[in-house]
């Protein structure tokens, strides 16, 4: 490191001077900096831009799937006998349903036994492929959490629980998963269900679990309903696969009509959604192109080509008519316009007016001219919308895509630049400190000579006046 003698000589403020010196040299370095942030915030608002066409994409997909204009919505006129959900393509149409009675779990009950007794001690429970065996010094209370415990945690198909009947006396309680018939519990092989055997089922007093059977708590039993009329008979509540794209939940015993129909309030939700992506790129690019309110300042991308392009072949593929044959032609016919009602040029935004009650009038009418008008295969207006999206936003050779990479290298040529420049700087700086301490130096040196020549002349001065005296 140099040693910077500040005005030791001369007596200036010389770390001043090399200051300013410096700071005019770096003028053209300043200006590279300022060149560079402009360069970056228009780069940002390109990869702004590029965000909101992907969204305005999205958007526009979105009203090329047939799903979104056969979106539909089910009611029932009476949910406490059956509700349902609808998928997207449901099945639309008005249902008669009658339900007789509910699916069922197959429930029963062992004997009361007492807790301190030892009555299972030793025995078996076999259900299914497991078994589950009680130890020889287990209290009936504790083999009945045993038993609990072992058929909750292993694949038995059934659920447990002891319930205390009495303060002295406690019972098994097991009730099958799943509803249905053919979820039951039986005793005998011969049977289709869940098989129950063992040596505990006598002790447990287990002997008969009919329908109606002594240790019977419920009985299993399939779900009976009707649709418009059809007799119907399923294993659980939850029903699928009867009305396409419709799962019903039936609830109790009881009668009501199911409505499933075209909903255009979702449908109005996809393009209210196009709507406003669009609106948002329009704004955005607009606000980018147009002149301060200043006079006096420009904005940078005033009159930029990109921008431009941009905007007016929004606009022409918005608002242009198709060549379709029948129905509608333009998308002003269906409630969707821009600058609607406007003719004064300096009001114009270039954003959608979307008239949601044209719109719903319109699609009650004639559906198909609706759909044709925004995704007929050459051509609807979306699909040239969506061509031209693709066009732009693409990631390898795209339009904007292009344009921040040639910011970016614009950029790269800049910080080129300012690290060639930046070294130059530091030369420069450390060249002024050497020549301003080389200055010090040598005025120092020489007010030495001038403080010596000072004291040997008042010397002489003072030896001649004494001789004279």
């Amino acid at each position: 490191m140099g040693i910077s003698i500040s005005g030791l000589g001369s007596g200036l403020d010389t770390a001043q001077i090399i200051s300013d010196l410096m700071a005019l040299e770096r003028q053209p370095y300043t200006r590279l900096e300022t060149s560079k942030k402009n360069l970056q915030s228009e780069k940002s608002i390109f990869q702004s831009i590029n965000t909101k066409l992907n969204t305005l994409k999205t958007a526009v997909s979105d009203l090329l799937l047939n799903a979104n204009f056969n979106l539909v919505s089910g009611k029932s006129t009476n949910e406490g006998v059956v509700k349902l959900k609808t998928a997207e393509g449901a099945s639309t149409g008005n249902y008669n349903i009658a339900v007789t009675q509910l699916a069922q779990s197959h429930s029963i009950k062992s004997k009361s036994l007492d807790p301190a007794g030892t009555t299972l001690q030793g025995t078996t429970l076999k259900i299914g492929s497991v078994e589950i065996t009680v130890g020889d010094e287990m209290t009936d209370g504790e083999a009945l959490e045993y038993i609990k415990n072992q058929i909750n945690s292993k694949d038995t198909g059934l659920t447990a629980a002891v319930v205390s009947d009495s303060d002295n006396s406690k019972v098994l309680v097991l009730t099958s998963k799943e509803t249905g018939a053919q979820n039951k519990m039986v005793l005998s092989s011969t049977d289709d269900g869940i098989l129950l055997e063992g040596t505990a089922l006598s002790a447990l007093d287990i002997t008969d679990i009919a329908d109606n059977g002594q240790n019977t708590i419920q009985k299993a039993q399939d779900a009976k309903f009707t649709v418009n009329g059809l007799s119907i008979t399923r294993s659980s509540n939850t029903i699928s696969g009867v009305i396409d794209g419709v799962t019903l939940e039936l609830v109790a015993a009881g009668s009501s009509q199911v409505t499933v129909a075209r909903d255009t309030d979702k449908i109005v939700e996809k393009i209210d959604a196009f709507v406003k992506a669009y609106n948002d790129v329009i704004n955005t690019v607009r606000n980018n192109l147009s002149k301060p309110a200043d006079a006096t300042k420009m904005n940078p991308l005033q009159g930029d080509s990109v921008l431009k392009t941009i905007s007016n072949e929004l606009y022409n593929l918005f608002t242009s008519a198709t060549n379709l044959t029948d129905g509608y032609k333009m998308m002003a016919e269906i409630g969707l316009e821009i600058d609607k009602g406007i003719t004064k040029g300096s009001l114009m935004t270039g954003t959608i007016t979307f008239d949601k009650e044209k719109f719903k009038e319109a699609f009650s009418k004639d559906p198909n001219a609706v759909i044709d008008l925004f995704k007929h295969n050459e051509n609807g207006i979306m699909k040239a919308m969506d061509n031209r999206l693709k066009e732009w936003t693409s990631s390898v050779n795209g339009l904007i895509t292009s344009k921040i990479k040639g910011y970016d290298s614009e950029i790269d040529m800049l910080d080129d630049r300012m690290e060639a420049l930046d070294n130059r700087l530091q030369m420069k700086y450390e060249q002024l400190k050497k020549q301003f301490t080389a200055m010090e130096v040598a005025l120092s040196g020489l007010k030495s000579q001038q403080s010596w020549l000072t004291s040997q002349l008042a010397s002489l001065t003072a030896l001649t006046q004494a001789n004279k005296g």
